[in-house]
């Protein structure tokens, strides 16, 4: 079943397009990967996908609702990982239920120490924030956009700043959830090498150009490749 459809979007900010009559399409319970170098347009797609940016032209649909007119009913069904933002005076605990109250989202305690335990967070619960490193509120991100039980999460960048030891627990949480709940993802990376272990589809975008959509599998086939960093790197060069 498709639940987000974009259709032919295209986004400039003056004189310089972003993203270029774009189309692909998410089916649920699968895991994408949306992999392109800095600067291919990533997170103006995803921001236009949340309905915090409009397209010029083109049309996006979630749950087909398009997206400009349910923003609410929409958003309360995803989580959203966008780079960490928090109260520091607050500690984690605290930080998580003031953002469900503000989304009006239930808060399960049982589960929520469930999954700050998967991400290694379940003993500096009652730390400040501002006392966090940088992968810690990475952490605590992905932990908040689990508030709620959501259909569909979107990630940007979500190993940004994480040590390796926190980017295997992000695997491991990606695969219990998508084994146990059949969440559907959209991580968007560069780094595809880390992705590869997760992802089932993936989406390359170049110059604001989605360059391939598919699964990962024919994309190896596509490319006659042995591992998706060099079939990424072919498409990207335009070699076949």
């Amino acid at each position: 079943m498709t639940i987000v459809e974009i259709i032919n979007v295209t986004k400039s900010f003056k004189d310089t397009e972003v993203i270029h009559n774009t189309s692909f399409y998410l089916k649920k319970g699968r895991i994408y990967g949306f992999v392109g170098p800095n600067g291919a347009g990533k997170t103006t797609m995803i921001k236009m996908i949340l309905g915090i940016l409009k397209p010029n032209s083109g049309k996006i649909t979630i749950f087909n609702q398009p997206v400009e007119h349910n923003s609410d009913n929409i958003l309360s069904r995803i989580g959203v990982v966008m780079g960490p933002s928090f109260y520091g005076h607050l500690d984690a605990y605290e930080n998580l239920k003031l953002i469900a109250n503000m989304k009006g989202l239930s808060f399960d305690i049982e589960k929520l120490n469930e999954y700050l335990s998967m991400l290694g967070l379940k003993d500096v619960k009652k730390k400040k924030v501002k006392n966090f490193s940088m992968g810690m509120k990475q952490r605590l991100s992905i932990a908040a956009s689990l508030l709620g039980d959501p259909e569909i999460l979107i990630w940007d960048e979500p190993i940004n700043g994480l040590d390796p030891q926190g980017v295997i627990e992000i695997r491991r949480l990606v695969h219990f959830l998508h084994e146990t709940k059949g969440i559907t993802f959209f991580i968007s990376s560069h780094i595809l090498s880390e992705l590869d272990k997760v992802i089932t589809d993936v989406v390359i975008i170049n110059y604001g150009k989605v360059e391939f959509f598919g699964s990962c599998n024919y994309l190896l086939q596509e490319y006659n490749s042995k591992n998706l960093e060099e079939a990424y790197l072919s498409c990207l060069a335009g070699w076949r």
